[in-house]
């Protein structure tokens, strides 16, 4: 029976990964890891199928809980941008799963990719559990468990490894796929292989950029796309040239629907928080998609606690003697969570009002311009 089951989430989660800008939702509640007791942590994550699926695989051989919060079936990190993750979505779930009586603790571990969302005052009021951030990537759960449930630097930085390249690369062919696949059904048979040209500029441009993305040739993956597009128009007009006859129509054909969707894969990149965060018409005026947002400590309001740099994924602050600085060699993400976790608003943007502006988890924006 489990090995059915093991299959059958096994198929789910491929079919999250092939369209996963149309999750799965996995059921909210408290899952069981191993044999704990009322001593034992609790993770928190929230309810995208797949992402509770390996959570669950990770925290074999540890004996804890695994609250699995309603996050309308998406990733902590973008819930928690939308409002769809946050305080109120958490404590639902601990009061539901009657957690105060199953635990002698209240102590809950967040996702760190959470922070941009959630406001850790008001959880604890609300569910009577206190909330700390964990590691930003689920694999390093157990170091941080084997290390005293201490964050070192490197467990705060999200990483954009393989796996997740791989993920984002499927879920974004998978998007242009259908409306080539039903433009396939309308054309027929005669225009069979325009429509499997579309495919392959579709698969190479995605994947090339995705997987490829710190072996290519500039720093932005917007830059990068169009990059690959050129190599692809250059392939498209030599095999115009030489082959015989030369047919206009056709090479217009390949030439202006290679650079259709080069140029979406482009515009994609430019909301792709793991990389950067920009809006197009900054990239289309300066070239390069380097975030808005970049964050400015105002001295006056700043109490030294250092949560903003408890929770940048990126590792930009820097905490020392209550004095809190920030390193700009390294680039924002623009996720928004060193302003969501500073109770003294003390940060704010060096850009005043220009920033693409889509946290919105952020009580009052306004107290980020100057």
């Amino acid at each position: 029976m489990n090995k059915i089951k093991e299959i059958k989430d096994f198929l789910i989660s491929c079919r999250c990964v092939l369209l996963r800008y149309n999750p799965i939702r996995s059921e909210c509640g408290l899952v069981k890891i191993g044999n704990p007791s009322s001593a034992s942590p609790v993770f928190v994550s929230g309810n995208y199928f797949h992402t509770v699926k390996r959570i669950e695989k990770e925290l074999r051989g540890l004996d804890c809980y695994l609250l699995v919060c309603d996050s309308a079936g998406i990733n902590v990190w973008c819930a928690s941008g939308v409002c769809d993750f946050n305080e109120h979505k958490i404590a639902d779930a601990v009061n539901s799963t009657g957690l105060s009586g199953i635990v002698c603790h209240r102590r809950l571990i967040l996702p760190l990719l959470c922070a941009s969302g959630v406001n850790l005052g008001a959880l604890e009021k609300e569910c009577g559990f206190k909330g700390v951030f964990g590691p930003a990537d689920f694999r390093d759960i157990k170091k941080y468990v084997n290390g005293g449930f201490k964050l070192n630097p490197q467990m705060r930085l999200v990483r954009f490894a393989f796996a997740e390249r791989y993920y984002n690369a499927f879920g974004m062919f998978a998007v242009f796929l259908l409306p080539v696949i039903a433009l396939k059904i309308i054309a027929g048979k005669k225009h069979e292989g325009k429509i499997h040209f579309l495919l392959l500029m579709n698969f190479l441009n995605i994947f090339s950029n995705f997987m490829l993305y710190d072996r290519l040739p500039f720093k932005y993956p917007a830059n990068n796309s169009l990059f690959i597009g050129a190599i692809i128009q250059s392939a498209i007009a030599a095999y115009s040239v030489f082959k015989k006859p030369f047919k206009l129509a056709s090479f217009l054909f390949y030439s202006l629907s290679a650079f259709a969707i080069n140029f979406l894969v482009s515009i994609d990149m430019l909301g792709s928080t793991p990389f950067y965060k920009t809006t197009i018409a900054h990239w289309l005026a300066s070239g390069d998609n380097k975030s808005l947002f970049q964050p400015l400590i105002s001295k006056d309001l700043c109490s030294g606690c250092g949560s903003c740099a408890q929770v940048c994924p990126k590792g930009l602050f820097t905490e020392t003697g209550g004095s809190i600085s920030v390193d700009y060699s390294r680039e924002c993400c623009e996720c928004l969570a060193c302003v969501k976790q500073c109770a003294a608003g003390a940060i704010k943007n060096k850009n005043g009002r220009t920033f693409k502006d889509d946290i919105k988890s952020i009580e009052n924006i306004d107290q980020i311009m100057i």
